[in-house]
């Protein structure tokens, strides 16, 4: 049975034992470019030989880990209940193979992968691969049934043997196995390891255990203790934490914890974050933080690290329990700046992130995440709304002012040099039967803010409290908040917002980059010339030219002659929207499909092709092929026009009507005869044209394209 594309792309990586690092964006996008793709990984993970060795079994988790990570994020927005219907028919037909058909081990490794990125697994699956997991008991371990003590001996010299010396690691050791035990079995665990000096530490974080099975016991074991146990608490702040995010039958426990915790637990030092640094992994507004934290007591460092996304909160953290030096830190630092820029910055800001991101939390913590968040002030760790105004004020922003909100519309364009925007585009999400580029960037930017709020208002917060040296290009946090702040305007969509359209521009580019042409370059086989007519689409008087040129020309030099026809200053990008699809335009595009020839598109009387120039104004041109002639043309010519080309960044057609009749008034005030001047339009004639003029410039600007 043949595979589908995204499986049989799969297959082959870990056949050539290709890790998901050493794969191609175009093979990473095969493999995982939609939801479906998890479903398409199943058999073959259910299914993989046994001739495939240990590390083939390893890459094929890291990219099933991956998918069903995208599948999670996925379902924050979407409904995701059928494909994990389908998801849970595969493992139940799968667990009816026998032993020779089904990868027991890459099994359990699916199974144990979805429930910790908390994607469903019916419980009847999860006993199933339990039973068919249990090696048959031996004499031996008959005999030591028999005997508890020696039971508990024997699990404390396994745990000793694998170095499990406080709570935190064996809640990693035991966390992934727990979800295939019985509620009993949790408890007969749980309890056998109660009388360990870390175990006081363990089932509280067990008792924040994504699993109400697994809380509710570890809650019930620790209840059972005597108060006197509480002595060996480690970290008397996962207390606080249960408060916080813990279930409701566990917080029922609390009181008489925090007695216990009050009368006999001892007070410990505040770790202190003496290193942190920042980073913008990834285009759906997160940051990736990563830093130092030191012990007071034993004065050991160790690093931290997680990935706060706007909406969702913590959707990744880790914490490295092993001691490491300065050293050791700014060495994985340069590393992190070698692949994403890295940002300095005060650790004071992590109280502003976190704050923001628990209150965006979604899903539960891991054991690891839990001890990092119980090592950072209680303030730090309280979840508190998004407020534009609260961070504002922290970063020394006067707020929302009439004075602010005209600054943030007139400054946006100088934000296009902070890190945060490179992430902003949206190439993969447009629309292609979208008409304009007004539209797009109306659509995908102004009509739904709030996520740029959000992330202009961490920018700014980042930029604050960066310890790095500004440059002369670098927009202080005043320019960025009185962006945020223009956004929240409830007039936002009728006026200009520079740097939406200059992403908008960068994401029609991205596009014609990610999804070029198929067309490559051919040959006109009999070269002849062909009568174009150029219009400035709704433009009053009406701007135009009729020229004739080669079809054998290709459209990157058909651009360049447009530039000088129209009078343009090849000031920004462009393209041509053609029935064979979209062609990136700008002085020194490598798209395949820039030197397709006009002819390949341009063929009868009466087909159009649209030419749009500055994606921001929006200068949309509409190109008819009105007549071919019987013999070739070398040098393109224009032979009629009307009116003179709109000045550059006027603001589109719109704003230029407004400036047309601004020029024919009489009267004007000081600040509307600045405007003109800033447009050269004092004597403006809007219908002039010279054809004379327009091919001396063709002569003098353009090189020929023909011997």
């Amino acid at each position: 049975m043949e595979l589908p594309p995204s499986a049989q792309a799969l297959l082959e990586a870990i056949q050539h034992n290709m890790s998901i690092a050493d794969i191609s964006r175009e093979q990473h996008q095969l493999i995982n470019g939609s939801p479906e793709s998890f479903i398409a990984a199943l058999p073959i993970g259910l299914s993989l030989s046994k001739t495939f060795d240990e590390r083939q079994e390893v890459l094929f988790v890291d990219y099933f880990s991956q998918m069903a990570n995208d599948l999670r994020i996925y379902s924050r927005s979407n409904d995701v209940s059928e494909i994990i219907n389908i998801a849970n028919e595969i493992l139940t037909n799968a667990l009816e193979l026998d032993d020779t058909q089904i990868n027991l081990v890459l099994t359990r490794e699916i199974i144990r992968c979805m429930k910790h990125l908390k994607l469903h697994v019916d419980d009847a699956i999860i006993m199933k691969v339990r039973e068919r997991s249990q090696q048959p008991i031996t004499k031996q371990q008959e005999q030591l049934a028999q005997d508890p003590e020696k039971v508990t001996e024997h699990l404390i010299a396994d745990l000793n043997k694998f170095g499990v010396d406080t709570g935190l690691a064996f809640c990693q050791f035991v966390g992934g196995e727990l979800i295939f035990f019985t509620e009993q079995e949790v408890q007969g665990l749980l309890t056998m390891i109660s009388h360990q000096p870390w175990s006081i530490d363990a089932l509280l974080l067990l008792s924040l255990n994504a699993d109400p099975k697994i809380a509710n016991t570890a809650a019930s074991v620790l209840s059972s203790l005597p108060a006197k146990r509480w002595e060996s608490l480690g970290q008397r702040q996962y207390l606080t934490l249960i408060q916080r995010f813990g279930h409701d039958s566990v917080k029922n426990h609390l009181p008489a914890w925090q007695k216990s915790a009050m009368q006999y637990g001892k007070q410990t030092e505040q770790h202190q974050v003496t290193e942190l640094c920042l980073s913008y992994p990834d285009g759906n507004h997160a940051i990736l933080f990563n830093g130092l934290l030191i012990n007071p007591t034993t004065k050991h460092a160790h690093v931290f690290g997680g990935v706060f996304r706007l909406g969702f909160g913590l959707v990744d953290s880790y914490f490295d329990a092993n001691p490491v030096d300065t050293v050791q830190y700014k060495k994985m630092t340069a590393e992190m700046d070698s692949t994403v820029e890295a940002i300095q910055c005060d650790p004071g800001i992590l109280r502003h992130i976190l704050c923001w991101a628990l209150d965006e939390q979604h899903e539960a913590f891991e054991p690891d995440t839990l001890h990092m968040l119980a090592l950072f002030p209680s303030q730090w760790t309280e979840p508190q709304p998004f407020s534009l105004d609260n961070l504002a004020s922290t970063c020394n922003f006067p707020g929302e002012h009439p004075d602010v909100i005209a600054r943030g519309h007139l400054s946006s364009k100088l934000l296009v040099n902070i890190p945060l925007v490179e992430t902003w585009t949206i190439a993969e999400s447009i629309d292609p039967a979208l008409e304009t580029i007004r539209k797009v960037r109306n659509r995908y930017y102004l009509e739904h803010p709030e996520p740029y709020i959000k992330a202009l208002a961490l920018s700014g917060l980042i930029t604050h409290y960066s310890k790095q040296e500004s440059t002369p290009f670098s927009p202080s946090n005043l320019f960025i908040f009185a962006a945020a702040y223009a956004l929240q305007a409830p007039d936002r969509m009728r006026k200009t917002f520079p740097l939406f359209d200059q992403l908008t521009e960068l994401s029609i580019q991205q596009q014609a980059e990610y999804h070029p042409m198929a067309h490559g370059p051919q040959e006109i086989e009999r070269p002849q010339g062909i009568v174009l007519h150029i219009e400035l689409d709704n433009s009053r008087p009406k701007i135009w030219r009729r020229f004739t040129i080669s079809n054998a020309l290709p459209f990157i030099a058909l651009h360049d002659y447009i530039q000088a026809i129209m009078g343009w200053e090849h000031q920004h990008l462009a393209m041509f929207i053609t029935p064979l699809g979209h062609i990136d335009l700008d002085d020194e595009s490598d798209t395949q499909a820039a030197y397709l020839p006009i002819g390949a598109v341009l063929q009868d009387p009466g087909d159009t092709i649209a030419y749009v120039y500055d994606f921001g104004d929006d200068w949309r041109h509409t190109i008819t092929l009105e007549k071919l002639n019987t013999r070739n043309y070398t040098q393109p010519k224009v032979t009629a026009g009307n009116g003179t080309c709109p000045p550059e960044d006027c603001g589109g057609i719109d704003r230029y009507k407004d400036l047309l009749k601004l020029s024919r008034r009489a009267l004007l005030s000081d600040g509307e005869r600045e405007i003109l001047d800033l447009f050269n339009m004092q004597n403006w004639d809007a219908k002039y044209f010279d054809k004379n003029e327009v091919n001396q410039r063709l002569k003098e600007e353009v090189p020929p394209i023909f011997d």
